[in-house]
């Protein structure tokens, strides 16, 4: 029973009260030592759910969203048709439904990238409707262009669903975001265990090099996992995992029981190459090189990675270092190694390596005579290098370095795209 108002009561109790011509029970305060005036309380509050999807982004890669949890950024290749498609179940009383965003054009001119955005909005009148709403808008990548001279690198839609209650402020899904990449970002680096010039060991500056380049994909060399105080006995993989947010593979090329001497002995020493993938890794596998008596053993590693359904195989590696017939030979065999292993899959296929050779070299013709070197492809003139990214006879659009002192190595940076050159 709730207490009359003239009961004595302490400051911030509340109860429960019947409210005259209401259903619900009302609710009083105590303030100053007496009750409050019973004041009505929604119980069944109208609640209305938008929620936003799209069709025709592939199987497995459609965006939904709706007002809490998660909404996942998809990716695809290859130009589309598809639709935003903005709705709220029947029940409450719609005034209107809303679908909104941006269409955002990512352009490149002379080596600087530019945005171009639309914005759109769209309405359905509701009038009060209580049968539920359904509202599409449709997208062309084909029809999301840049301004002539420009070369169009991706396009990004954004989409939000709100729908306006009759009475009440109005309720919107979580940002659906769908991203067309004409253009996919590859880098290559050899980060010499995060040490950079200037001799300090600093990880993070090449995590925030990488993120800052635009890169979708990176394959780095000489990366240590509990290898010595050179690298502070850090596990490097799992930390350029954890500093990007990205997708990881490792290859330990030399794998070494732990030392008292070094890190303890709690993990195996181990040194060697990552994949870094922007995208979900659907398998990998390691490939060990040919190496001789007293010398490093060199690996490569390998991933299968999807964006929106479409595969590409990505590579990591690091051959023999050093000058000298014997030195070149080792390289020559290792080059022929990690051929024999690119050629068992099929399909697009990027490498990224430290091959420790300059671009004449004859120990590399393996590779040169089965992949092709982005450098040349972009229309680049001959250089003095020793990091390449090779790929299958794809279009390419630049290929270039990225200066930084995060490293004893600058990184080198290639556009791939899976798309004929001709297509805008």
């Amino acid at each position: 029973m709730a207490p009359p108002s003239h009961a004595a009561c302490q400051d911030g109790e509340s109860a429960s009260c019947a409210v005259s011509g209401e259903s619900c029970p009302g609710q009083r305060i105590c303030e100053g030592g007496r009750w409050g005036v019973c004041e009505p309380v929604e119980c069944n509050p109208i609640v209305i759910t938008p929620s936003l999807r799209s069709e025709g982004l592939g199987s497995g890669n459609e965006v939904s969203a709706i007002p809490q949890g998660a909404s996942a950024l998809r990716s695809f290749v290859y130009p589309r048709d598809f639709n935003f498609i903005a709705s709220v179940d029947a029940g409450p009383a719609i005034s209107t439904l809303r679908l909104s965003g941006s269409v955002d054009v990512k352009c490149e001119l002379g080596g600087v990238e530019y945005s171009f955005q639309t914005p759109f909005l769209q309405d359905l009148a509701g009038n009060g409707s209580t049968a539920g709403l359904t509202l599409t808008r449709s997208f062309s990548t084909n029809s999301a262009l840049c301004p002539a001279g420009y070369r169009r690198v991706a396009v990004r839609y954004q989409a939000v669903a709100t729908a306006f209650p009759s009475t009440g402020p109005g309720v919107s899904t979580l940002t659906g975001t769908a991203e067309y990449l004409r253009w996919l970002k590859f880098m290559t680096w050899n980060i010499h265990h995060g040490v950079g010039r200037d001799q300090v060991l600093n990880l993070q500056r090449i995590s925030d090099t990488l993120l800052a380049s635009g890169a979708h994909f990176a394959g780095f060399q000489d990366v240590d996992r509990y290898w010595s105080g050179r690298s502070d006995c850090k596990n490097q993989p799992m930390l350029l995992q954890q500093q990007t947010g990205w997708a990881m593979r490792y290859s330990a090329s030399l794998d070494q029981s732990g030392n008292i001497f070094q890190c303890g002995l709690g993990n195996r020493r181990q040194y060697g190459n990552l994949i870094l993938s922007r995208f979900p890794i659907q398998s990998d596998a390691i490939w060990y090189l040919y190496y001789p008596d007293g010398y490093e053993r060199r690996s490569a590693i390998g991933a299968v990675v999807s964006i929106g359904g479409t595969s590409i195989t990505i590579f990591s590696s690091h051959l023999q270092h050093g000058s000298g017939s014997s030195l070149e030979t080792i390289r020559y065999f290792q080059a022929m190694d990690l051929m024999e292993f690119i050629n068992l899959y099929s399909g697009p296929r990027v490498l990224m390596a430290d091959l420790n050779a300059i671009e004449t070299a004859w120990e590399l013709q393996p590779v040169r005579d089965g992949l092709q070197d982005t450098w040349f492809a972009a229309g680049n003139p001959s250089a003095d290098r020793i990091d390449y990214i090779f790929s299958t006879p794809l279009p390419v659009a630049r290929s270039y370095k990225v200066a930084s002192d995060a490293s004893d190595h600058d990184a080198l940076m290639s556009w791939v795209t899976l798309e004929p050159a001709s297509a805008p």
